[in-house]
């Protein structure tokens, strides 16, 4: 077989360290490396944060050490996890450094010899063979047999014939067959891997939905706080009380209306579902993205390997019926195949280098009963024409034929058959084939002849017998049509971006049940790049398009960056699975980046927050409902939390208007706000998801963290425990409202914890142990113990109240629990 001489001297020693002075190493853009105190200052200007840093400063003031450590304990592990978000692009651009080639062979001055990757200069001569990795961009001057695998850097499932000179080949591939020589015309930021790279370094991950509604909530709490303190201060003063009472009594009446254990609920709320979705395979990378799983409204998602088995199976045959030569067909398949036959242990016949084409082959025929090792023994190879993107077709000659050759070819019907007329088996053939190909099938046309002699290598391939026609197809996963359902009951709309031809995508789509909204067909568009440069005033509307479309075919990895920003653009919360190093920048930027951990690249699972273990799309799904149990959790213990801190604040406040002059002392509200904001708080992170719950729409992106009727029930509740509160300091407060006051405040608002709980079906067991029951009950014998036992009596200045003062207390805990469990189950918004 003819080929291009290969080139002569390649550069010199001279010109290629002027081109490297010129140029700049061949490396990879790599982010502006912050010092560590500029990252903790970013992580410490968060609303939320900032709220935490000045309960901080209240405790200490107060002479609370206790609680001062367990709030800056808070501070500095929520700090911690931001900073090591932050640095987790700096590690995916390190993954795609650990990618590229480390070393390469270069011809200069007509020697071969092996440099640093980074001295490889624009001109220079890759000699390349089997297992190298391609050091930068360049053009194919000669190769024999060249194959690569650029799936990592383009997407695209197949190995690229490479062999013809004029070839461009991308940094970051993997030469699987044959040798060649590459004369490189990009290196360093220039380059396919530099452009990936560029795109890691400039896109930023956006700040989860929660964490927006927290902050939001958290300036406006710090505002209402701030104004009730002034004015607890105030009123104390004009009734003459002391200033300095007063303002420890204000500072500690700040310290219990904040909800401090909000991180710490959150946080373990996040780790205990991180740890749910490990036990079924999804390993998540971000903690704040498990609970943005359950805001995600749009699910982008790869075909190959996610909807489909990501390997060929043939799924159908056609062989002239009057011949009944199937057998015949699958001996001829793996004649002119480079795939290795199965091993005695019965190992996988794929492996490096292997044509996935070939080693379906190879698996349908030993699957038929085939031999494929005796019918190659018996057969051997003598010579072959590999395939190439331009011929679309294989030929092989072996001895041992019934004559003194056999020759066998396999390729693109119309590369192999003859022209229409000829033969009225290859018509047949033809027709079959097409009808096939307009199914989404992938048609591969296997034909025979015996010679006596073996003719020139331009004729070898000329009147080959139709021997029958292979239609192979990447199976869709049985799972896919199950997941998408899921998507689809949970309000998920789910869009599929592939590099595939849009007939092929759609017949997927339908395979796996993709449907558009309201159950209409899916909707295929592709992008028009050249008429998207265009500049005559219908690119918006093309763009519409393609946001709209239920399939993106002939998608470019570039091309999924834009669609998410588009779509986040609309307000959706954006969740994308990918496994290549062009999905980086993408996953980076989706609110939650998905990578599959079985064939996804170091690269990919580096930029995502979740990690499929199983390359399971149902997996996703599962992940969706822990995040939407996770964010129903914490709606519960904000709801809570604000009623009990609006509780305080209006006993507080309405206290001196019936007589009591200061209802609670500040180590009184410490301690309330200790036991309903300690292990009550944490417990409600262990909460189950409620029936449903992945039966209902996702919530609105811009909600308020407590829309959908929590607002009302924060007022109830607080209205409701604070007037069962003044009601027993008036009835049966004695000689000691204070202490009742106290007693009933507490368990007011623990018995509110048991009304906010989440709700399960009637009859149904709850697996596992009860971790609120039991931390309310502790709570409740901690809250009486500090009017009974005598050294807690002494520390709060409390009293053993009568026993109907007890009995009023205990009654007004079931009250308020009966008057949560109305009006506090929260709804998604």
């Amino acid at each position: 077989m003819s080929r291009t001489a290969p080139p002569g001297e390649g550069l010199d020693e001279v010109e290629a360290a002027a081109l490297l002075v010129r140029e700049g190493p061949n490396e990879l853009p790599r982010p502006r490396r912050r010092s560590v105190v500029r990252r903790v200052g970013a992580q410490l200007v968060d609303p939320l944060v900032l709220v935490l840093v000045g309960v901080a400063v209240v405790t200490i003031a107060i002479g609370d050490h206790t609680d001062a450590a367990v709030v800056l304990l808070v501070i500095v592990g929520n700090t911690a996890v931001g900073v090591v978000q932050e640095i987790r692009a700096d590690r995916a651009v390190e993954a795609l450094d650990r990618l590229g080639a480390a070393r390469a062979r270069v011809r200069r001055s007509g020697v071969v010899r092996t440099v640093p990757a980074r001295d490889v200069v624009p001109g220079d001569v890759l000699v390349v063979a089997a297992g190298d990795v391609l050091a930068a961009d360049g053009t194919v001057v000669w190769g024999e047999s060249l194959q690569l695998d650029e799936a990592a850097i383009t997407g695209e499932s197949m190995p690229v014939e490479s062999h013809r000179p004029g070839t461009e080949v991308l940094s970051g591939s993997v030469v699987i067959r044959g040798r060649g020589e590459i004369v490189v015309g990009a290196t360093g930021p220039a380059s396919a891997m530099g452009r990936i790279a560029e795109g890691l370094v400039r896109t930023r991950s956006r700040r989860t939905p929660l964490q927006r509604q927290l902050a939001v909530l958290g300036r406006r709490l710090a505002l209402v706080i701030a104004v009730a303190c002034v004015v607890v201060f105030v009123l104390g003063l004009a009734r003459g009380e002391p200033p300095v009472l007063m303002l420890v009594a204000a500072l500690s009446l700040a310290v219990a209306a904040v909800p401090e254990s909000l991180p710490v609920v959150v946080t373990l709320g996040l780790a205990l579902g991180a740890r749910r979705m490990a036990a079924r395979h999804a390993v998540a990378r971000s903690l704040p993205a498990v609970e943005t799983l359950g805001a995600v409204t749009l699910l982008a998602t790869d075909k190959t390997g996610t909807l489909t088995e990501g390997r060929l199976r043939v799924a159908e045959t056609w062989t002239d019926p009057e011949q009944d030569a199937d057998d015949e067909l699958a001996r001829m398949a793996v004649l002119a195949n480079d795939a290795p036959e199965n091993g005695p242990d019965g190992a996988d016949v794929s492996g490096p280098g292997a044509d996935p084409i070939d080693v379906a082959l190879v698996e349908w025929a030993r699957d038929r009963g085939i031999d494929v090792a005796a019918v190659r023994a018996r057969h051997p190879r003598l010579g072959a024409l590999p395939f190439d993107a331009v011929r679309r077709r294989m030929t092989t000659w072996h001895g041992g034929g019934a004559e003194s050759f056999l020759v066998v070819g396999k390729g693109a019907p119309e590369a192999v058959l003859p022209p229409p007329g000829i033969s009225s088996r290859a018509d047949r053939a033809r027709d079959w084939a097409e009808d096939a190909a307009a199914r989404g099938l992938r048609v591969l046309v296997v034909a025979a002849a015996g010679r006596r002699a073996l003719p020139e290598a331009a004729e070898v391939e000329q009147g080959l017998d139709v021997v029958g026609v292979v239609a192979l197809q990447d199976l869709p996963r049985a799972a896919a049509r199950d997941a998408l359902e899921g998507c689809h009951r949970a309000g998920i709309r789910t869009v599929v971006l592939t590099g595939d031809h849009p007939a092929t995508a759609a017949i997927v789509a339908g395979q796996v049940g993709l449907t558009g909204r309201g159950g209409r067909p899916a909707r295929v568009a592709t992008p028009d790049d050249e008429a998207d440069q265009q500049a005559d005033g219908s690119s918006d509307d093309r763009e519409r398009a393609l946001l709209d479309a239920d399939v993106v075919a002939r998608c470019r990895p570039e091309r999924k960056l834009d669609l998410i920003v588009g779509w986040q653009a609309r307000g959706e919360v954006v969740a994308m699975t990918g496994d290549g190093v062009n999905d980086g920048p993408a996953l980076r930027r989706a609110d939650v980046g998905v990578a599959m951990g079985r064939r996804g690249t170091e690269v990919a699972r580096q930029a995502a927050d979740l990690v499929l273990a199983d390359d399971d799309l149902g997996t996703v799904v599962t992940a969706v409902d822990e995040g939407r149990r996770i964010h129903a959790n914490v709606r519960r213990f904000l709801a809570y939390a604000l009623a009990g801190g609006l509780a305080e604040v209006l006993v507080m406040l309405v206290g001196p208007m019936i007589g009591v002059a200061l209802p609670l002392l500040p180590g009184q509200i410490l301690w309330i706000n200790l036991l309903t904001h300690g292990l009550p708080g944490v417990a409600f992170g262990t909460e189950p998801s409620e029936p449903g719950v992945m039966a209902a729409e996702p919530r609105r992106p811009g909600a308020s963290v407590l829309a959908g009727g929590l607002w009302l029930a924060v007022l109830v509740v607080g209205a409701s425990v604070a007037a069962l509160t003044l009601g027993a300091m008036l009835l049966v407060g004695g000689d000691d409202p204070r202490s009742v006051a106290f007693l009933v405040l507490g368990l007011g608002q623990l018995g509110a914890a048991v009304g906010l709980r989440a709700r399960r079906p009637r009859g149904a067991r709850r697996h596992g142990r009860d971790w609120l029951s039991i931390a309310v009950a502790a709570a409740v014998l901690a809250q009486i113990a500090a009017v009974t036992v005598p050294p807690l009596m002494t520390l709060l200045r409390t009293t053993t109240p009568a026993s109907a003062s007890l009995a009023v207390a205990l009654g007004g805990a079931v009250i308020a629990g009966l008057v949560a469990r109305l009006v506090g189950r929260p709804r998604v918004t």
